[in-house]
């Protein structure tokens, strides 16, 4: 009897122990995998800014035609887009100095508008992309030449993703730029 009592408490002790050695791992292994979900938002966010980098998109005078270059940086986003279902992307379009306030916060808007159609032509569903017009109230460059105005006609996109407490697309998000606190998205 004291041999099957004394095998029982060493049957305790090595669940115990074995159950103490779980938990000490699991410990490590949750913060590893939270630690893990921080890397990836931040390399997320890092690939995400490097895209936004490659705009703005330009635009020649009076016009809301896409070149081939914005066309390859639109795909770039459409992928991102693809790959990260629970984002959205800002376009906010601008013009030059030129033409009053009126024409120029039409013309943003087409060409916002523009880039928005060309998503929507790759499989980018509308309700994902949010539109802004700027006008010219924002330029890159000051300047009353071509060369700043060349600069300052163009579309700038922001990508937005959900904010720490897990709000998905069309709820209220966080943006990775500066760009987002001008930006109403209550459409």
């Amino acid at each position: 009897m004291k041999k099957l009592a004394l095998a029982l408490v060493q049957f305790a002790v090595i669940a115990a122990l074995g159950h103490a050695s779980a938990c000490a791992t699991a410990k490590p292994e949750a913060i590893v995998a939270a630690n893990d979900g921080e890397n990836a938002r931040f390399i997320l966010e890092a690939k995400l800014k490097a895209l936004e980098a490659q705009g703005p998109l330009h635009f020649e005078t009076d016009t809301d035609v896409l070149d081939a270059d914005a066309k390859r940086v639109l795909r770039e986003v459409a992928v991102q887009l693809f790959e990260h279902k629970d984002a959205a992307v800002v376009v906010a379009g601008h013009a030059d100095e030129r033409g009053d306030t009126a024409y120029n916060l039409a013309l943003g808007e087409r060409r916002a508008q523009a880039a928005r159609d060309y998503l929507a032509r790759l499989g980018v569903a509308q309700d994902r992309v949010k539109l802004i017009s700027i006008g010219e109230e924002q330029p890159i460059i000051d300047g009353h030449d071509e060369g700043a105005w060349a600069i300052n006609r163009r579309d700038e996109f922001t990508f937005l993703l959900p904010n720490a407490n897990g709000a998905v697309a069309g709820a209220p998000m966080t943006a990775l730029s500066p760009l987002f606190a001008q930006v109403d998205l209550g459409e």
